[in-house]
């Protein structure tokens, strides 16, 4: 299904069909919800009034409430209906944004790829490292809340297919090896800033593996840029699996050279593109 001359991770052939009947149950349990049509439109709304029980029933889709009224110096705050991804460059610098397309914006993880800057949290954990080396994020302008939001999927896949090809055009076109490598170093810097610092709970594991760290992103680097676009794995966390509620599409190269210091917790439910895809045409006929 997936090949990589970096090694194969990627779902075999009866795990990708284990996750399209995952992301299908999924799907179906959210819009046979009474409550899925309701909460979508006041969300979409941006009502800051209404009480979110379905969409932010994990807890993490929407803002933290200590968090809201809060923000960026210059930028618009938090309000209580808002997701980390929502209305993105109301919140955020536009320095994070490495592309854009009349639907879709293009960012970095904030968080470093690399484990072993995060060296307090336990290994099983919700780790916070990305999924692999440069581990990257396309996400719709328009509120669309998940996967499982119909707004997904409408028109034929409009959506998932437009991002889909911002993705591509941008690695082929817009210089988007040499972006994505910039936005990866400095979340790389960041949490080491953090960690020599003390704030980011620096410990002797990590003052040990340091350099091997800096070493790690210069090897591969130039391993990175050579990928094509077919070397990346896209898929999605599917609600109520997910964290940030915004429909957001993880890009990351599926070869195991790339994702040896990366978390594979998430593995299990990640859902690629392009079983999505499959779902929505077969569910179509």
């Amino acid at each position: 299904m997936y090949s990589s001359r970096y090694g194969n991770v990627a779902p075999t052939k009866k795990r990708f069909d284990e996750l399209k009947d995952y992301y299908r149950k999924r799907r179906d349990d959210f819009r046979n919800n009474p409550r899925s049509s309701l909460e979508l439109k006041a969300w979409k709304s941006r009502n800051n009034d209404f009480d979110y029980q379905l969409l932010n029933s994990n807890q993490k889709s929407l803002i933290p409430p200590g968090l809201v009224g809060q923000g960026a110096p210059d930028y618009y705050p938090w309000a209580k209906s808002d997701t980390f991804f929502s209305e993105y460059a109301l919140h955020n610098p536009h320095s994070l944004i490495l592309s854009e397309s009349p639907h879709s914006y293009i960012i970095g993880n904030v968080a470093s790829y690399d484990g072993r800057q995060y060296p307090l949290v336990p290994p099983n954990s919700n780790r916070p490292e990305g999924q692999g080396f440069c581990h990257s994020l396309v996400i719709p302008k328009t509120r669309v809340y998940n996967i499982v939001d119909p707004d997904a999927t409408a028109n034929k896949c409009f959506l998932l297919d437009e991002m889909r090809a911002h993705f591509i055009d941008f690695w082929i076109h817009n210089d988007g090896a040499s972006k994505i490598l910039a936005r990866a170093k400095q979340a790389v810097d960041d949490r080491d800033e953090k960690l020599r610092s003390g704030a980011g709970g620096s410990s002797p594991d990590y003052d040990g593996v340091r350099g091997d760290v800096f070493l790690h992103f210069e090897t591969m680097k130039r391993k990175f840029a050579e990928l094509k676009a077919e070397d990346f794995l896209m898929g999605f966390h599917v609600f109520p699996d997910n964290s940030i509620g915004h429909l957001h599409m993880h890009v990351f190269p599926h070869g195991e050279a790339f994702r040896e210091f990366s978390t594979k917790l998430h593995d299990w439910k990640t859902v690629p593109l392009q079983a999505v895809l499959e779902v929505e045409r077969e569910d179509e006929n």
